[in-house]
């Protein structure tokens, strides 16, 4: 099976038939691309605050003489709705809450949909995961990447694997410059764009739910020379008071259990308040042999 092999040895795949309207993936785009070309004293009225993710501006920042990112952020929780902070949802472009409310139950189909084929691709029972996640957790953040004179010299969005079940990457409809790169055997491989595709791909919650069958690979992205470029991300996650650890399924002799259980919210505190750096932060989980 194509999912089980992708999931197994990239971390990623696309998905093409997604269901989606077309018209409501560019209209996403445009309301994200008109936020980021608004005067700085307009973005600035949603600022991120420190050790957060949410609002306008550059997330995983720990220390003034760090190198960021080459990179614009506006991050928004969408669901549950507590987790919203709705002073963070800006009032231009006007249409701007609306599509980002309807593009986002969109994607949550997708994502339920998606783990359904993921639980079946691993013999388990397809709601499996529907049941474990509680009210599933679902933030989303455009990146905006200006063209940048010395490409050579910064990182888009440095190395990192994602904290969540799974992540849906927009990576710019309008867009053909190549800004994604993924580790596969130590070599940073780009992952071109496929016309209308979303680019899928598993988080740590997955990779530990699956005992390590399922990997959560680090990934980057690349500036452009003379090209700036969008991207819109998803991360679905499990409710905040979940309990994880490898599904009793997946656990036997040959494949004894490599990671601890844990609290989702406690992990996901310890992903947003550390620096991106590859797959660090599931060292938080993971069972050593002494």
């Amino acid at each position: 099976m194509k999912l089980s092999t992708s999931c197994e040895e990239w971390g990623f795949f696309q998905v093409i038939n997604h269901g989606i309207d077309l018209d409501l993936l560019e209209k996403m785009e445009k309301i994200s691309m008109e936020f980021f070309m608004l005067p700085l004293e307009e973005k600035q009225k949603y600022p991120m605050a420190p050790g957060t993710v949410q609002g306008y501006g550059q997330a995983f920042v720990f220390s003034e003489d760090q190198k960021l990112d080459w990179c614009n952020m506006f991050a928004l929780g969408v669901e549950p709705h507590f987790i919203r902070n709705p002073k963070l949802w800006p009032t231009k472009p006007l249409d701007f809450s609306e599509t980002v409310d309807i593009y986002s139950r969109e994607i949550r189909k997708l994502c339920k949909n998606l783990l359904k084929y993921i639980a079946m691709s691993l013999g388990l029972n397809e709601d499996i995961f529907e049941e474990m996640f509680g009210v599933a957790v679902q933030a989303v953040r455009m990146n905006y990447y200006p063209a940048c004179p010395r490409p050579d010299l910064v990182l888009g969005l440095s190395p990192h694997s994602d904290g969540s079940a799974l992540t849906v990457l927009q990576q710019g409809i309008c867009s053909s410059s190549v800004g994604l790169q993924i580790l596969k055997d130590n070599v940073w491989v780009p992952v071109q764009p496929i016309p209308n595709a979303l680019v899928i791909n598993i988080g740590d919650t997955i990779e530990v739910l699956t005992n390590g069958r399922y990997k959560s690979v680090e990934h980057r992205a690349v500036t452009h020379q003379e090209k700036d470029r969008l991207s819109i991300v998803t991360f679905y996650a499990p409710s905040y008071e979940i309990e994880l650890g490898p599904l009793a399924e997946l656990v036997d002799e040959n494949n004894p259990c490599k990671y601890k259980r844990y609290n989702h919210g406690e992990y996901s505190m310890h992903y947003v308040t550390n620096k991106l750096q590859g797959k660090k932060t599931l060292e938080f989980a993971k069972i050593y042999d002494n």
